[in-house]
């Protein structure tokens, strides 16, 4: 996880989201990119009574602002031991992050993000998300794997290999629902295969799965939860609910995500 993509703009999660990809980068002696992306061409399709006059002084307006906080946000950087940079795109956030992601190892969000289901779902590479007030996750504290056999844990897994290899200690656990996935010592056996020893745990569903994955979270001191996300349908997601939903909405530990 040496190449560690970080959309940012002005909001109250910017202080989240850079010092944990910076923190992440020096776990990983890696290089940020923080980007700041504008979609000036949405931007020309919305002035339908302004005319092409107007369009260009809103583009050039914001255009000057993204040169403005990227300048202040390189200054801002330059003191760091983190070897970094800052580009400014004229797509929008989903949409250029998709386009970087294929040179990113991992893309770093935050759990507040409305944006954050589309990145995970549009992007190839994982999405590190973390809750607001977390300025620099630990990567020296156990991790936590939410498995359920499915494909988006398998890759999820995979992606976190880095980061596991790192953990004092890795833990997997299986909410029992399901007996035709996959099971959690499969996923052991495979990342004792890259030196990864990992205690697999099976518990009884308590509340909703993603109660139950927070609350063996909290009881093994877990710095991490790395977790496949789902895409439902909307209408499914309302009839029966949805554990990435859930886990999105209420986690106060960082999650490693991805589809």
């Amino acid at each position: 996880m040496r190449s560690i993509l970080c959309p940012v703009e002005k909001s109250e999660s910017l202080d989240d989201r850079v010092e944990s990809a910076l923190a992440l980068a020096r776990a990983m002696r890696g290089h940020v990119t923080f980007q700041v992306a504008t979609p000036f061409a949405q931007m020309a399709a919305w002035e339908p009574f302004g005319g092409a006059a107007l369009s260009a002084a809103a583009i050039n307006e914001a255009r000057e602002r993204d040169e403005q906080f990227a300048a202040e946000l390189d200054a801002r950087l330059a003191p760091q031991d983190v070897p970094f940079d800052v580009e400014i795109d004229d797509n929008g956030r989903v949409e250029a992050a998709a386009a970087a992601a294929r040179f990113a190892d991992v893309l770093v969000a935050s759990l507040d993000d409305p944006t954050l289901e589309e990145l995970v779902l549009g992007v190839r590479s994982p999405v590190l998300a973390v809750p607001r007030g977390i300025k620099a996750p630990a990567f020296d504290q156990p991790v936590l794997i939410a498995w359920d056999g499915g494909h988006e844990s398998a890759n999820a897994l995979r992606a976190a290999l880095p980061l596991l290899a790192m953990a004092p200690a890795v833990h997997i656990l299986t909410v029992r629902e399901k007996s035709d996935t996959f099971p959690a010592t499969d996923a052991a056996c495979y990342l004792s295969r890259h030196g990864i020893h990992a205690e697999v745990h099976e518990q009884e569903r308590n509340g909703s799965i993603a109660f139950t994955i927070e609350e063996c979270a909290r009881q093994l001191g877990v710095g991490l939860i790395v977790m496949g996300l789902f895409g439902h349908s909307r209408l499914r997601e309302l009839l029966m609910g949805g554990v990435s939903r859930e886990m999105l909405d209420r986690s106060q530990i960082p999650l490693l995500l991805a589809h």
